[in-house]
């Protein structure tokens, strides 16, 4: 009788070692499922805001060059407006009534326009 009570005493060992076994590795298989999901939205997650940020990025060269092209017309309508003075301060009926002050003027248009450049 006491060699069947052994028996019995190691079959419930065993199985419920087993039993744990097969409990802790079912747990870690779901858990290992769980974390490659959340990795996995992790990485989309990343790849939508790369492309986002990519999309962005292109927006702002686009608008960094029309900005630029905005700049080039001011400056060249601005340059072609200080020539225009420039081209009239020079005239002879100008120079002829030129005074004073319109030296001062035209000293100043001048040293306006070398500062453009």
């Amino acid at each position: 009788m006491f060699g069947r009570i052994q028996l019995y005493i190691f079959i419930g060992i065993f199985l419920f070692g087993a039993l744990t076994a097969g409990y802790y590795s079912w747990r870690s298989g779901i858990e290992r499922e769980a974390l490659l999901e959340y990795n996995q939205k992790q990485l989309e997650q990343s790849i939508k805001d790369k492309e986002e940020m990519q999309q962005k990025l292109a927006n702002i060269e686009v608008k960094q060059k029309e900005i630029q092209a905005e700049n080039e017309a001011a400056k060249k309508v601005f340059k072609e407006d200080m020539q225009s003075i420039a081209a009239d301060l020079d005239k002879k009926e100008v120079i002829e009534t030129d005074r004073t002050s319109s030296q001062i003027l035209k000293d100043t248009i001048n040293k306006l326009k070398d500062h453009v450049k």
